[in-house]
């Protein structure tokens, strides 16, 4: 009998990962668990885990219609490179595109099923596809169809850190640097050092070009795959 890959599991949602540990391991599967890196620091230490573990395959759960949770995903996926799968409730092709632009395997809608996911995981262990060649050339034209503009500033906004995102959702919020200085417990010049880090990061000249930047980058409408 052939032995089940090692598959290291990286969620989102606490309960959702280990349901789906749970249900894999039941399916003969090594599973580990590695928490969801929401930084670089935890990304380094994620990469460090997962390179102990010497799993087959990596299966992320995350809900990729959430920016974060995409930018989380999308970060994990270019840093760490193994056969990665992504388990998604979201239909959102262009940010499909990217995570397989990013060298994701393939993508598994969350309403798959555990026969579907059970098979997908058998198939990239031994090298195949985790998707279908229609799906991934369907979600690849969406990604490359925002433009090389768009498709850079979406990068940008994706590596900000979480508390540069933090300050520039409140900006988007119409917060004054005053405002956000006091529900961080930090003084003015700390948020207006973050406002300048995210400016440069973004490359833009001013504040509220940031906050244009940031809205273009996350209110796009996109088509769905299937």
């Amino acid at each position: 009998m052939v032995q089940a890959p090692k598959v290291v599991v990286v969620a989102e949602g606490h309960l959702v990962g280990e349901a789906i540990e749970v249900a894999l391991s039941a399916r003969g599967f090594e599973v580990e668990s590695v928490q969801c890196p929401r930084s670089r620091a935890e990304l380094v230490e994620a990469r460090r885990e997962i390179s102990w573990i010497r799993a087959g395959v990596g299966l992320v759960v995350a809900e990729i219609d959430d920016l974060a949770q995409w930018r989380d995903t999308l970060a994990l996926i270019e840093a760490i490179r193994m056969r990665w799968l992504v388990i998604t409730g979201s239909r959102n092709a262009a940010r499909w595109g990217a995570l397989v632009a990013a060298g994701c395997q393939g993508i598994v809608p969350m309403s798959a099923g555990l026969e579907v996911l059970t098979r997908t995981l058998w198939g990239v262990a031994r090298g195949g596809a985790g998707m279908s060649r229609e799906t991934r050339e369907q979600v690849l034209a969406e990604w490359e169809k925002l433009g090389t503009a768009r498709r850079s500033l979406i990068l940008r906004i994706s590596a900000l850190s979480p508390r540069e995102w933090e300050v520039l959702e409140m900006l988007k919020d119409g917060l004054s640097i005053k405002a956000i200085a006091e529900a961080g417990g930090v003084s003015e010049g700390t948020v207006r050092s973050q406002v300048r880090a995210i400016r440069q990061k973004l490359n833009v000249k001013s504040q509220l070009a940031a906050v244009a930047a940031y809205q273009q980058a996350t209110e796009l409408n996109y088509s769905q795959t299937g």
